[in-house]
């Protein structure tokens, strides 16, 4: 990052170890506060994801994030954040890179960076998807939120899920069997959400396969098609986001346009850049 012209500030915290986390949930907060508060970062990356921001939801002070006018960015774990963002604090956020997975293992993916330097500091930024829909061409708008599928089922009956109505829901997993991905979409149906939206965008489901050699090997394609039937909306296939390399950044909380053509869809989206 700082090769690229940014100033990089890193959090103490990031360094430390207390059982599983970066500290303890008291020093984690206060290292996120002294940053939240410091007007000279404009923005806001996860060093990493795993497990550990829903054991700080109810202590951050999620005014001060909305007021901010900074930019958050990250993924996996970091669904909670930006869903606590939008529901708690008003703010729309980014389900981007992160600083250690995408940006310190190694050369960053190229597409990775193309499209989150045009999220984060451009106009807009588009994505056309091969993909056999099936439907009548045509223009959808909505607003685009969503993540990592257990984070986004994990928070149902929270105040840290926001209503999205209209929406354009992405989700992704990685190393859950088929028959628990079904699983969560269902609880995703039975809480309502899933009716509310008009499109659900899938993107990388890595390791997502059956397991257990003596059992019907239930696959993601079996859950698609159960999805499309409980789904009063397009359910497409092939989004490059998740747990890869490869992956877009694409905002929370922002409204945005999909276009269904032959054979193919296209996203666009507008930059989340703030003045």
């Amino acid at each position: 990052m700082q090769a690229a012209g940014h100033r990089a500030v890193i959090a103490d915290q990031v360094r430390r170890q207390w059982r599983y986390f970066a500290g303890t949930d008291e020093e984690r907060l206060e290292g996120f506060h002294r940053l939240l508060d410091d007007p000279s970062v404009d923005v806001m990356l996860a060093a990493r994801g795993g497990y550990g921001i829903t054991r700080l939801l109810p202590a951050i002070d999620w005014a001060r994030v909305g007021a901010s006018g900074k930019v958050f960015a990250g993924f996996s774990d970091f669904t909670a954040f930006n869903c606590a963002a939008l529901a708690r604090g008003g703010l729309a956020t980014l389900h981007g890179p992160m600083l250690a997975v995408d940006f310190g293992d190694g050369e960053p993916d190229e597409f990775m960076r193309r499209h989150f330097e045009a999220t984060l500091w451009g106009s807009q930024d588009a994505q056309t998807v091969a993909f056999d829909h099936g439907r009548p061409p045509g223009t959808i708008r909505g607003r685009l939120w969503g993540g990592n599928l257990s984070m986004l089922a994990h928070l149902v009956g929270t105040p840290y899920l926001p209503e999205v109505d209209a929406g354009l829901l992405y989700v992704e997993e990685i190393a859950e069997e088929p028959y628990a991905i079904e699983r969560l979409f269902l609880q995703l149906h039975h809480a309502g959400i899933l009716a509310r939206q008009k499109a659900i965008l899938l993107g990388d489901f890595d390791d997502c396969v059956p397991r257990n050699a003596e059992r019907y090997p239930y696959a993601m394609a079996e859950v698609a098609e159960t999805l499309r039937a409980i789904a009063p909306c397009p359910v497409l296939a092939g989004l490059p986001f998740g747990h890869v390399a490869r992956k877009l950044t694409l905002p929370f909380g922002v409204d945005a346009t999909l276009t269904l053509g032959p054979g193919q869809y296209t996203l666009e989206w507008p930059g989340i850049a703030r003045p």
